[in-house]
């Protein structure tokens, strides 16, 4: 299904270049482009599998037999995407003598610290549509992609979930929060078995700005499954995933909770109303409620972690200062600071002619 930090790249390459892509656009292209590949943890297949299936141009190639691919895009290695797959898509009328031999090469299963010293191959590569390590459109894992954006009174800007590791039976789930404010809570909290089955797991101020630095919460989800809680239980974070992450796992909620989004708002016990098909999460919260909690907050200093103890460093000081939520690629918003600067300079003149 593909990781969901590659909404993070995506975006932030767009932004950098100027180029009006956002986070619904990536929902839009999901609803289209359909999941025709599978891999641990969320499928039975390995890497070794997709490399044995042709790789990377095996999967573009069946998107271009089913009219999903711009053919004409050029790339940093070809002159256009239709050129490299006529050499390099093993399954396409006429590939390369090159191609064919690599993507024979089969895993030696020996340890050693010299790349390629092994010499194992693959008697026969993997090239059926139907039952193999990638299959064609017609008969896709699942007709929407990977990923999908989820909007709501918790997440106004979105959050993401990697739908390829969403068992079908928890695509609309409800529960009430557990809350806690770093990983390592979490993780304390799943261990020591205070969270329980139903649960929402909310891990908040792992954003961006409240990490800072928006580390990975592989941790968690890993417990939650260990334990028997995978399909039983949800997470939601302002903080993203590994690539390996599977389950109802929701991140990149934006805005974050340093940045005044609604997760810094939400208590445990309050319900939480995911439904994946409708792309919405809900907390169960009325607006007035919500007011409430936000004018006690902000009266208490504002959108801080509370009792956590955690060494910053004065680069990830300087990040946070300057980090965007992950709605637009978690990138330094370096004209905040050039205005912020301008404000400063301008309160000095003001001061020194008074």
């Amino acid at each position: 299904g593909g990781s969901t930090n590659t909404v993070l790249h995506l975006l932030a390459a767009a932004r950098e270049a100027d180029v009006d892509f956002e986070m619904s656009d990536i929902d839009e292209l999901s609803k289209r482009v359909p999941c025709i590949c599978k891999v641990a943890p969320n499928g039975h297949f390995l890497m070794e599998d997709v490399h044995r299936a042709g790789g990377i141009p095996a999967i573009l190639g069946e998107l271009r037999r089913g009219g999903l691919l711009n053919e004409n895009v050029h790339t940093v290695h070809s002159p256009d995407i239709d050129t490299w797959l006529g050499s390099w898509d093993v399954r396409g009328p006429k590939p390369s003598e090159v191609a064919l031999d690599l993507f024979h090469a089969a895993p030696g299963c020996k340890r050693s610290p010299q790349a390629f010293s092994q010499s194992e191959r693959w008697e026969s590569l993997d090239v059926d549509p139907v039952e193999g390590c990638i299959h064609d459109v017609e008969h896709a894992y699942s007709k929407d992609g990977g990923l999908a954006i989820l909007y709501g009174n918790i997440a106004e800007r979105g959050c993401v979930v990697k739908t390829a590791g969403v068992d079908e039976s928890i695509l609309t789930f409800s529960g009430p929060a557990f809350v806690v404010e770093s990983q390592d809570d979490a993780v304390d909290s799943i261990l020591s078995g205070r969270v329980k089955s139903g649960d929402v797991v909310v891990i908040r101020y792992e954003g961006p700005r409240g990490g800072p630095g928006m580390q990975e919460m592989l941790y968690p989800t890993s417990y939650l499954k260990g334990l028997g809680l995978g399909k039983e239980c949800a997470l939601l974070t302002d903080g993203r995933f590994s690539g390996g992450t599977s389950g109802l796992s929701i991140g990149h909620v934006s805005p974050e909770a340093a940045a005044g989004g609604a997760i810094a708002l939400v208590e445990t016990g309050d319900e939480i109303v995911i439904d994946i098909p409708d792309r919405s999460i809900t907390l169960a919260v009325d607006d007035e409620a919500l007011a409430a909690r936000r004018e006690a907050l902000e009266a208490s200093g504002g959108y801080q972690p509370v009792d956590r103890d955690r060494e910053v460093s004065p680069a990830l000081r300087a990040y946070a200062m300057m980090a965007t939520s992950a709605d637009t690629g978690a990138v330094r918003d370096v004209e905040g600071v050039e205005r912020l600067v301008n404000a400063a300079r301008l309160l000095d003149s003001e001061q020194i002619g008074s």
